[in-house]
């Protein structure tokens, strides 16, 4: 009709755009929580109609009971136990080390004990050998000793300190290398006057004119090298020599000291 005045039947009043906004807003809300509403009251009458709470109950008081937090019923005893056991594996398990290690140390010091044992031993019986070498040794040099002097004079050997010996005092080696050429004693004071008068029986005695050297005052000296080339220095060898030279030139000491006598200036 083209009226201002008209106001639609099926149409409510016009409003801003904002209340209208806001007011749908509100009316969708209260349908959105009633709808859950009446959900929930739908289920919960379904469930009292049907006796479910008693499950519900037992349910929640069995997981209650089953629950860690609770700390009491079977798993809290079963949890005790464990850690008892648990402890009871770890004290064993501590013990059985401690005696494994007790028994590795008594091992080690025992094995200590019998290396030292062997060492000992070894040591002893070493020191027992050692002992037995010196004692054969000393024994050899004993019994070479006792053969040696059971020899002639002239077979002997002598040591370095025996000859320094014999160059102090002669005279018992000349009585027995004497004897060993079939002369008696009866000759010896024939020979001892003889090279007192020579050399006064001084081994290293020396002519200062003629060079004439030693106890039987060989002329030239070096004559006594074939009674042994230790002749400068060894009493023995410059005896033997000049007992050789006797023998063979005069026969016997008092043969030789009978023509020393007779010449003048004396020499033989």
């Amino acid at each position: 009709m083209g009226s201002s005045s008209y106001t639609p039947r099926h149409r409510s009043p016009r409003r801003g755009r904002r209340g209208t906004a806001a007011l749908r807003s509100a009316v969708r809300r209260p349908a959105v929580g009633g709808a859950i509403a009446v959900a929930m009251l739908g289920t919960i009458g379904a469930t009292f109609a049907s006796g479910y709470p008693s499950q519900v109950g037992d349910t929640t008081a069995a997981i209650t009971a089953e629950s860690p937090s609770s700390g009491s019923g079977s798993s809290g005893g079963r949890s005790a136990e464990s850690t008892r056991a648990d402890t009871a594996r770890l004290a064993e398990d501590r013990s059985s080390t401690n005696v494994s290690r007790s028994a590795s140390r008594e091992q080690d010091r025992r094995e200590k004990v019998q290396r030292r044992k062997a060492a000992t031993k070894k040591r002893a019986e070493a020191r027992k050998r050692a002992e037995a070498r010196a004692e054969r040794t000393q024994e050899a040099r004993e019994q070479k000793k006792r053969e040696n002097e059971a020899k002639p004079v002239s077979e002997r050997e002598f040591t370095a300190a025996q000859l320094k010996e014999i160059r102090k005092d002669p005279k018992p080696y000349a009585v027995e290398l004497m004897r060993e050429r079939g002369w008696d004693d009866r000759e010896w004071g024939c020979l001892d006057s003889l090279w007192i008068g020579e050399s006064d029986w001084e081994w290293n005695a020396k002519n200062p004119t003629s060079g004439a050297y030693g106890i039987p005052q060989s002329l030239p000296a070096t004559k006594m090298d074939t009674a042994g080339d230790d002749w400068r220095t060894n009493p023995i060898t410059q005896i033997e020599w000049g007992l050789d030279y006797i023998k063979k030139t005069y026969g016997s000491p008092c043969e030789a000291k009978s023509f020393w006598d007779s010449k003048d200036p004396h020499w033989y």
